[in-house]
């Protein structure tokens, strides 16, 4: 199965970082294009549940994920979500959402994605479309987690 990570070093602590990852947070990490609504956003403890309606023209595509772990220590929070109903043909989706406490009151927040496909070809097709994804969050994660 692919997989990528994207690091991202914040300078705030853990705690305050932790604090902010709520829907306000998704909805300014979504890309402008294609639109997403946010139907249902239940949190990121174990058993919630995240809603996505990704509007293109006339119609929509639906990505439906479910918390199935969440984890949280001193030096380290983390929660996975793991897809229900996804669209483009993705077959399996995990996504760990990890803070890890770093010196000087620093977090890098660590974005883990492994998806498959039905076949070989539209993962390697996938890679760069869901790469950019996650990536494109980079500035936003530095811009809107930075104490200030």
């Amino acid at each position: 199965m692919p997989s990528f990570r994207v690091q991202t070093p914040i300078n705030s602590p853990i705690e305050y970082v932790w604090s902010l990852f709520d829907k306000e947070l998704l909805t300014k990490l979504s890309p402008p294009f294609p639109p997403i609504s946010i139907n249902r956003f239940d949190g990121c403890k174990k058993g919630d549940l995240v809603q996505l309606e990704i509007k293109l023209g006339f119609f929509s595509l639906y990505w439906d994920s479910e918390i199935t772990e969440d984890f949280e220590s001193a030096d380290k929070i983390y929660f996975i979500d793991e897809g229900r109903r996804i669209p483009l043909g993705i077959k399996q989706w995990k996504h760990q959402h990890i803070l890890e406490k770093m010196a000087n009151n620093q977090t890098m927040v660590i974005d883990q994605i492994t998806y498959s496909t039905s076949s070989k070809f539209l993962d390697i097709l996938l890679y760069p479309l869901l790469w950019g994804m996650i990536a494109y969050r980079k500035p936003f994660y530095k811009s809107l987690l930075t104490l200030r």
